[in-house]
């Protein structure tokens, strides 16, 4: 009678368990890159997203050729790739919807478009398992990797700091600079080089009092600083 009650309960709420599971894998965004075939557009070669990433600090750009801010983003991208603060940093661009259309796009002029970015094309199924996987539903969509393979960053462009891109350049601090400390006027003098004797004279004549006193020397005769009118 236990068995036959708790059995039944059991497989229930295992089912349920794994039913959940299988919902969150595609609800909750990756902390790493899926594995999903790539086509090389300029070698045709077939890759995939791993290997494409493997050991570089990487930004990717998922687009379409029927986006229309696409091209504006990766003209941006291709800039970043020639900063020398991203020597480090490799940038790639996956087209999600037309092999040809993508082809067109970057190969618009005689000389190859974005020749700083590394291109690939991902067919429409793979897209939509890297949409669920990634959880993004527009593009110009990012993916900013480290060389782990961690994604460190994903989202549009107001939600990515490229600022903050594994592997960037930054530039040295300068060494602070030194304090001003604060010096007595007994510093100042032996700063300027006067001797002893130079120093009591003019303390005498100005009626202030000499160093072998509590104090440097503090009365000046303000009749020294007179200017004639003009």
């Amino acid at each position: 009678f236990f068995f036959s009650f708790i059995f039944p309960s059991f497989t229930h709420h295992h089912k349920t368990y794994t039913s959940l599971l299988h919902v969150f894998k595609f609800i909750m965004p990756a902390t790493g890159l899926p594995k999903l075939p790539l086509v090389c557009l300029k070698t045709a070669d077939f890759k995939d997203t791993k290997e494409v990433v493997k050991g570089k600090n990487t930004v990717i750009d998922f687009w379409t050729t029927k986006c229309t801010r696409c091209p504006d983003a990766l003209d941006k991208l291709d800039g970043m790739a020639q900063d020398p603060k991203y020597k480090d940093v490799q940038f790639i661009s996956i087209c999600c919807d037309k092999l040809d259309g993508a082809r067109n796009i970057i190969e618009k002029d005689e000389d190859l478009r974005w020749q700083n970015i590394h291109h690939y094309f991902m067919d429409k199924e793979d897209k939509e398992t890297a949409k669920k996987l990634l959880g993004f539903k527009q593009v110009p969509f990012y993916v900013v990797l480290d060389e782990e393979g961690n994604i460190k960053q994903s989202g549009g462009g107001k939600q990515v700091d490229f600022d903050d891109v594994p592997g960037i350049v930054r530039p040295a601090t300068p060494p602070p600079s030194p304090s001003k400390t604060s010096q007595n006027k007994e510093d100042s003098f032996d700063d300027l080089g006067l001797d002893d004797s130079f120093i009591l004279d003019f303390s005498n004549k100005q009626g202030g009092v000499t160093r072998d006193g509590s104090s440097p020397v503090q009365v000046i005769d303000e009749s020294l600083f007179d200017n004639d009118d003009f």
